[in-house]
């Protein structure tokens, strides 16, 4: 009995986050994180390229940067295999074998909502010609100065 290929549909773009840390080396390992480039179509999939720079130890870094594996089916959604050796620094390199998260949107797309707010009193708004109703305005904190407990007592 011949295995069926699955045929994945075309998702949309999308990135996945990940993070981990390289194998010990020179007594030493490394920490990165990174998100992975919108995907690539290949042939039953797709790909992304990464690129990162590691955390420093020991008073250096190292590049880390490729192609993931195609797309590895998980409960829900994909997840894609990031694996290779690090640039040279000092004299060494470091290996990495990890798995991204779940897929996400790339934070610089618009994403589409699933349903409209408040489309009809914009609508009734421009109709009685006022004017359209504007973003509130973030809230921000103000920073206090720290009260000195000694001039309270006077």
């Amino acid at each position: 009995m011949e295995e069926e290929k699955k045929e994945y549909p075309n998702t949309p773009d999308h990135v996945h986050d990940y993070y981990g840390r390289t194998s010990v080396n020179m007594d030493h390992f490394h920490t990165f994180t990174g998100s992975t480039a919108v995907q690539e179509s290949v042939p039953g999939g797709h790909v992304h390229s990464y690129a990162n720079e590691t955390r420093v130890a020991m008073n250096h870094t190292h590049l880390m940067n490729g192609t993931s594996s195609p797309q590895v089916p998980v409960v829900l959604g994909h997840v894609h295999r990031l694996s290779g050796t690090t640039s040279m620094a000092e004299n060494h390199t470091h290996t990495y074998d990890l798995y991204t998260g779940y897929q996400r949107p790339p934070r610089n797309v618009r994403r589409p909502r699933l349903f409209s707010l408040g489309e009809e009193s914009k609508e009734e708004t421009k109709a009685e010609g006022d004017q359209p109703s504007r973003r509130r305005p973030r809230l921000r904190l103000e920073k206090r100065k720290p009260i000195n407990p000694q001039s309270e007592q006077k």
